[in-house]
């Protein structure tokens, strides 16, 4: 069994807000955040409610990035966790994220040849431009404003999240930290995902009425959406009475150049998902990977069905942050004794896993939740109650 923790603060920013226990009613009421967003008839899930960015950070830090920093401070806040060199930071991005704002002016007059490009642009760059698309940037500036001085790494991907909450596990099994912080953001709204996503035909082209759901019969594309999580994480023998759940995760990848096989979910459901009584699913919505998932995951389970539900359906996909949203959903359902339906489901489509059209009480006490991402990475998480 992978390494074990206790979840003893989080926080986050969502599509349908930033509030753990109003998103998580929103979740169980099937409310969805998709809306007309990106392009003239297509729909994104958005931030809303997004607090201001902290302007010491603004020199170095996208506003979406800086937004991170609130999330992990928030975490962290919950968690009564005051930082120090036993506690370890872990920082999960989605990849490359360019400030547009100020790249396009210097760029958009510059002639196809290059000539008189400085003239024609380049001087109004700022010299020092790149810092602020250096993928460890939150990570540095967090660990400043959290005061952590333990170990730490920043991982990007698709699978960032659960990359960083793996390392996160080991740390503190390992003996190396007293406490970690595990941050993450990513956003799929911005120019550079939406090109890459658009060519490989995995969003949703459907209008908003028109939108249907992961695991309905015609699924056949995702939301785009984005988010920044935050996890602080403790030995159980240290959490004493804090534990808001406990915690493992796996991740890996098979050099697929797309979505990965159903093999490597199969053997991280099977790697962590002893015992698990309800499923968060990947929620691609492509119906032929849907049903390669549901197919995969039942056989590594042992059963045909188990709930399933899916936070993406009703966040959007999230990337790299989207394994520390589905510890928060997942842990909130088990909480509450009551599993969310997927968001905007109307038909389910046959195979395999039991796809929740509306919410459910459960006795449930332990859920397994699965992301995927390009090229063949995916990350899976498990959540017990205490």
């Amino acid at each position: 069994m992978s390494p074990r923790a206790a979840i003893t603060g989080w926080a986050w920013r969502t599509a349908l807000g930033s509030d753990v226990e109003t998103v998580w009613s929103g979740l169980v009421d099937g409310r969805r955040a998709a809306r007309p967003c990106f392009r003239p008839g297509r729909v994104g899930a958005p931030l809303l409610d997004v607090p201001a960015p902290m302007p010491k950070h603004r020199r170095f830090l996208t506003p979406f990035l800086a937004l991170s920093i609130q999330t992990a401070l928030e975490a962290a806040r919950r968690a009564g966790c005051k930082g120090g060199p036993r506690v370890a930071l872990f920082a999960a991005v989605g990849g490359l994220k360019v400030a547009w704002p100020e790249i396009l002016p210097a760029f958009q007059k510059i002639s196809a040849d290059g000539q008189g490009a400085w003239d024609q642009g380049l001087r109004e760059l700022h010299p020092f431009w790149l810092l602020k698309h250096l993928s460890n940037n939150a990570h540095a500036l967090a660990s400043a404003d959290l005061e952590t001085r333990g170990e730490g790494a920043t991982f990007g991907g698709a699978n960032a999240g659960a990359q960083a909450l793996c390392a996160a596990l080991r740390c503190l099994a390992d003996g190396a930290a007293d406490a970690a912080i595990v941050m993450a953001a990513d956003s799929l709204l911005g120019p550079e995902a939406l090109v890459e996503l658009e060519s490989s035909s995995l969003l949703s082209r459907a209008a908003l009425d028109g939108l249907a759901a992961p695991y309905d019969s015609s699924a056949a594309g995702f939301v785009p959406g984005e988010a920044t999580a935050a996890l602080v994480l403790e030995p159980e023998s240290r959490a004493g009475s804090h534990k808001l759940a406990l915690l493992s995760a796996a991740e890996g990848a098979d050099g697929s150049p797309g979505q990965p096989r159903g093999e490597l979910l199969a053997r991280l459901a099977g790697e962590i998902g002893r015992g698990a009584e309800v499923v968060d699913g990947v929620g691609c919505a492509q119906a032929a990977w849907d049903r390669v998932e549901r197919d995969a995951l039942s056989a590594a389970l042992g059963s045909k069905e188990l709930p399933l539900t899916c936070d993406a359906s009703a966040l959007g996909q999230t990337g790299a942050a989207r394994s520390l949203i589905q510890a928060m959903t997942l842990a909130a359902a088990l909480r509450h004794g009551r599993l969310a339906p997927i968001a905007g489901l109307r038909s389910p489509a046959a195979g395999p896993l039991r796809p929740l059209e509306r919410p459910e009480p459960t006795k449930a006490r332990i859920g397994i939740g699965l992301s995927a991402g390009a090229p063949g990475l995916a990350g899976a998480v498990r959540v017990e109650l205490p």
